[in-house]
């Protein structure tokens, strides 16, 4: 890896050019040299967090530097959020830019996790403890497909709420409940079924809130 080239610049020039640009076209060749490229800069920012991290454990600012990279990636996450379904619209859901733009955000998504995972002990949060805090989780009897979609339903009836904000509220469900299949519920299969509801989480999804509607009915 180069020292005059930062992979997380270059990653930001992907998201930069999918977000900002509204790059919507791109052949078979141009989709595989990206995604390519973007599985080598996901290794190559790991590497680079890493041996930097190793290297400032004596300096007292491991913190300050996982958590100017952890900023930038939320960053990314949320622009290529924003995104999305704008591409779906002008591109339709099996065009390669669409399938590029889940892939890198699916990387950003991982390098956050990356981080979580490897370095959750200098997290402000957890700076005076020894151990990570284990947040207990609500197991709900139904499908991560039937969660997403009432969480859908919820927020998209209601008042216009940002795309950032939807993001904001997945990560909460997600942190706060559990489904009847997964203990951890992945982000990327929510976000999934939140943008995109199957027909069978629809079904089961009106069957409970016909439920709700006649128990509001009793009382």
């Amino acid at each position: 890896m180069s020292d005059a080239v930062n992979p997380l610049i270059l990653l930001s020039e992907l998201v930069c050019d999918i977000s900002i640009k509204n790059a919507f076209q791109i052949t078979q060749q141009e989709y595989e040299y990206q995604i390519t490229k973007i599985n080598t800069y996901e290794k190559e920012i790991q590497v680079e967090i890493f041996m930097q991290a190793v290297h400032l454990l004596s300096c007292q600012g491991v913190e300050n530097y996982v958590s100017s990279y952890s900023r930038v990636l939320s960053y990314l996450e949320n622009c290529l959020n924003e995104r999305l379904s704008s591409i779906e619209m002008n591109s339709g859901k099996d065009s390669l830019i669409l399938s590029l733009t889940h892939h890198l955000l699916s990387v950003v998504q991982s390098l956050k996790q990356f981080i979580d995972r490897r370095f959750i002990t200098f997290s402000p949060d957890n700076a005076a403890i020894d151990k990570p805090i284990q947040k207990q989780k609500f197991k709900l009897n139904i499908a991560v497909s039937v969660i997403a979609t009432l969480t859908s339903a919820f927020v998209r009836s209601g008042d216009n709420v940002s795309t950032r904000e939807e993001t904001e509220i997945m990560r909460f469900i997600i942190q706060l409940f559990s489904s009847k299949q997964t203990g951890e519920i992945a982000f990327k299969s929510f976000q999934n079924h939140y943008r995109t509801p199957e027909r069978s989480g629809i079904a089961k999804s009106i069957g409970i809130l016909q439920s709700m509607i006649m128990w509001l009915k009793k009382q």
